[in-house]
């Protein structure tokens, strides 16, 4: 079958939601279909081979026109350029994750997935109108409609009249591999974060919590070169280590070094890329599913939506507030609990093999044509 996956971003980059796409269309090759991923002209000068270390070959189709992330007018005409290509391909299924360009896909009655990971805060007045205005989630033309968490799908039941049946939970997944390690006494352990470096998803408060816990070592991985070199300026702690975005190829060797995994988000808001909007009540972050997979242990903030996948004092330690006293309170009481520590890691470690990429594409093209 030739799938055609319509995307906005950069590619490659950093950016999880490349991450993912990338990492989903390279399962679906797997399958023995022919998938091409059309992104706009931006990214890295690098193989998606390279820098995600897939090990498929994925054609990749950049839209030169479009030298930046489209926005504006652009937005508009890449959905219907890309669309456009993907048609002179012979696509046969389209998959995409805008929704400008699922209500192009409607009009031209071409056979759609829509991925749905937040709710429409964030889109322009057009789009807004249009949905708001016509019945678009309901076409007979859409052959699935994925939600990345359970709440999303109650957003989508609720706002646009679709049948529960209609909407497929299939949750965000980790291509990494690890071998399990139990946890041990140290005099020093290191903690890891790997992700945006957005206040709200917790960078800035590593730097208090860093700060006032100097028998352990910090390290930030997220962001890139500017937005590292910012954060490095104010920080105080001598034990944190802050460094931009890894290529995904090599966030596993980093993460394998970690004994603490950290997830400090804000529990009100969370900010998607480019700092817009709040995604706090639909978020399913790629981070999670990694952490998971390394069998790290995992200390998270009490976020609702984080609940779907993660079970506090089962698979991970859920914290209630961003209090870095009462982090570093829990961190220090660790060598008192390794029994307690070993099977929450074991339990994510075991429940991440639900979440893997190739599981991920299946649950996608499951469907009759």
């Amino acid at each position: 079958m030739r799938i055609s996956y319509l995307f906005n971003s950069s590619t490659p980059s950093s950016n999880p939601g490349s991450i993912q796409v990338v990492n989903t269309c390279n399962g679906i090759s797997s399958f023995g279909h022919k998938i091409t991923l059309i992104t706009p002209g931006t990214g890295e000068k690098i193989s998606l081979k390279e820098f995600y270390g897939i090990k498929n070959n994925i054609k990749l189709k950049k839209i030169k026109w479009f030298k930046k992330f489209p926005l504006g007018i652009n937005y508009y005409l890449y959905s219907l350029v890309s669309i456009i290509y993907a048609i002179h391909l012979k696509t046969e299924v389209f998959i995409t994750r805008n929704f400008f360009t699922l209500f192009l896909l409607n009009i031209l009655k071409k056979r759609t997935i829509i991925e749905v990971h937040h709710d429409l805060g964030n889109e322009g007045r057009v789009v807004k109108f249009l949905f708001k205005n016509f019945d678009i989630f309901n076409n007979k033309n859409i052959i699935k409609i994925i939600a990345i968490t359970n709440a999303v799908k109650r957003f989508l039941i609720k706002n646009y009249n679709i049948p529960s049946n209609k909407i497929e939970i299939i949750p965000s997944a980790s291509s990494l591999k690890f071998k399990f390690k139990k946890f041990k006494k140290k005099k020093k352990y290191n903690l890891g974060y790997f992700g945006s470096l957005d206040y709200t998803k917790g960078a800035n408060f590593i730097l208090s919590l860093s700060e006032i816990d100097k028998n352990n070592n910090y390290f930030i991985f997220g962001g890139n070169k500017k937005e590292a070199l910012e954060l490095r300026k104010i920080n105080k702690a001598k034990n944190l280590q802050i460094n931009q975005s890894l290529p995904y190829s090599k966030v596993r060797d980093y993460i394998s070094k970690m004994d603490i995994l950290l997830m400090p988000s804000n529990l009100k808001k969370i900010r998607s890329l480019g700092g817009v909007g709040n995604i706090a009540k639909y978020t399913s972050p790629l981070k999670l599913f990694d952490y998971m997979a390394s069998g790290g242990l995992i200390i998270t903030s009490n976020t609702k939506v984080f609940k779907e996948i993660l079970n506090d004092k089962k698979n991970c330690i859920m914290v209630n507030n961003l209090n870095s006293k009462n982090w570093k309170k829990i961190i220090t009481d660790l060598d008192k609990k390794l029994i307690y520590i070993n099977n929450l890691k074991r339990n994510a470690y075991n429940e991440s093999k639900e979440f893997t990429y190739l599981k991920r594409a299946r649950k996608i093209i499951n469907f009759k044509l």
